[in-house]
């Protein structure tokens, strides 16, 4: 059985797919490749695979290795600037991760989707644009779980067991003594104190739709944050501000920490 190879379309397929692959790396890689660079990168490996199918040696082992290992590895450093092989190792395994997914992806939407005219085009972009909103939303789940503490809170002898969120943002610090304020929720400032009213002070801050505002501050007799492994930084006298207003809106976390507070 013989089939009719067109170089041109092979190489516009491998040019789009490559480039969106590329695409995915840099955001999943933090790499600061620009689109020239991509497109570049994106060519060079298309090109080289057409090399491979125009001289019939892609059944070869020679071909294989020039496709998988030496094609794929000069793509992602020309493509995504990387320069250390260790880098370059990483691309790799994670551009033939991402594209075992694409293709998975591609094969589900072609089953349900039908082009009249450009089809791969269609199917390859639509393909991307669900596996880089799925690869989005596991990137920031990962990062909200990695800085989601177990966190002890003391106070006049009661204790209570909350999980914070280490928020980078948080630059809430007292005007006066300029020490970092850490917020909790009020229901579990009531589990905390359980009846008993602290002394507050007032906090100044200001937030997107509040451009001034005071939050109620009290002084905790410690906190403990669990950091894993048997590891955990304790703090005393902590100050925590009060918020009525729920800080997650899938109940992840009661508080948010100061990030001073974890140095």
């Amino acid at each position: 059985m013989y089939y009719e190879l067109y170089l041109d379309v092979l190489f516009l397929q491998n040019l789009l797919a490559d480039y969106l692959l590329l695409t995915i790396l840099k955001g999943s890689l933090k790499c600061q490749a620009g689109r020239l660079r991509r497109l570049a990168g994106a060519a060079v490996g298309s090109l080289g695979v057409c090399g491979v199918y125009l001289f019939s040696i892609e059944s070869t082992w020679i071909g294989r290795l020039l496709i998988y290992i030496i094609f794929s590895t000069v793509m992602v450093s020309i493509g995504l600037g990387i320069r250390d092989w260790r880098g370059c190792i990483k691309a790799v395994v994670l551009l033939y991760i991402s594209s075992f997914l694409l293709g998975g992806i591609f094969q589900w939407v072609r089953g349900r989707l039908r082009f009249p005219v450009y089809s791969f085009a269609g199917f390859t972009l639509i393909s991307y644009w669900i596996l880089s909103a799925s690869m989005k939303w596991l990137m920031e789940l990962r990062a909200r779980v990695g800085n989601v503490f177990e966190t002890v809170v003391g106070f006049h002898g009661r204790t209570i067991e909350v999980k914070g969120l280490l928020d980078t943002g948080n630059q809430l610090r007292d005007p006066i003594f300029q020490r970092p304020v850490s917020i909790l929720t009020e229901h579990k400032r009531q589990e905390l104190c359980s009846g008993e009213e602290p002394l507050y002070q007032m906090i100044p801050f200001h937030s997107i739709g509040e451009p001034s505002g005071l939050m109620p501050a009290f002084y905790a007799d410690y906190l403990c944050i669990r950091k894993g492994k048997g590891r955990e930084k304790r703090v005393e006298r902590p100050l925590l501000g009060v918020t009525k207003e729920p800080l997650s809106s899938q109940k992840e976390y009661d508080m948010i920490l100061h990030p001073d507070l974890l140095e």
